[in-house]
């Protein structure tokens, strides 16, 4: 299974991981806020359809490593949170979310249970300037991997030496795809 996100015909972004089970698991980290804040951005649980959940983001809790946050972002060091919506949540099976962050994203995540695992998949649509594309490239490759390495009782990477460090990987990657869109 490739690890790198893929491009799909409508320019939407794809990736998928395969995790640990149970299911029930999975969709805890992805709904309750306290587990979802250790790999991607804390604040209000998910429970249902139609509600609007603000995310917390604090990116240098994510991992035990100290690094300094890349130039780009700086903005963000003191935390940044942004309101979701929260568009359709079938326990524990898929959950669709729009973020309004001054760019405007769906993500649909759908979650399935294969050969003992939980196969995720998390589909990104919405905003398409190259700007914000290889940074949400970069951004759900690395939160993604961080999931993984704590539910596998790993220690997950820096996130902002892998942030950017895949950015570069994805500008190479996507180089075609990235021609056709607005800068």
């Amino acid at each position: 299974m490739n690890k790198y996100g893929e491009i799909l015909e409508d320019g939407s972004m794809k990736f998928v991981r395969m995790l640990p089970a149970p299911i029930e698991n999975v969709w805890a980290w992805l709904t309750i806020g306290e587990k979802r804040e250790s790999w991607l951005g804390g604040g209000g649980d998910i429970s249902q359809a139609g509600q609007t959940v603000r995310f917390e983001f604090q990116h240098q809790n994510l991992t035990p490593h100290s690094e300094a946050y890349p130039e780009k972002y700086k903005s963000m060091e003191a935390g940044v949170a942004y309101d979701v919506e929260i568009k359709t949540c079938d326990a524990p099976h898929h959950l669709v979310m729009v973020w309004r962050d001054g760019n405007y994203s769906e993500i649909d995540i759908r979650l399935s249970e294969q050969a003992g695992k939980v196969r995720l998949e998390l589909i990104q649509r919405g905003d398409t300037s190259a700007e914000h594309f290889l940074g949400a490239l970069g951004g759900w490759h690395a939160h993604l991997d961080i999931m993984a390495a704590k539910l596998n009782s790993q220690t997950p990477k820096p996130f902002w030496n892998t942030h950017e460090a895949l950015v570069e990987e994805y500008a190479v990657r996507c180089a075609n795809h990235l021609a056709t869109l607005k800068k």
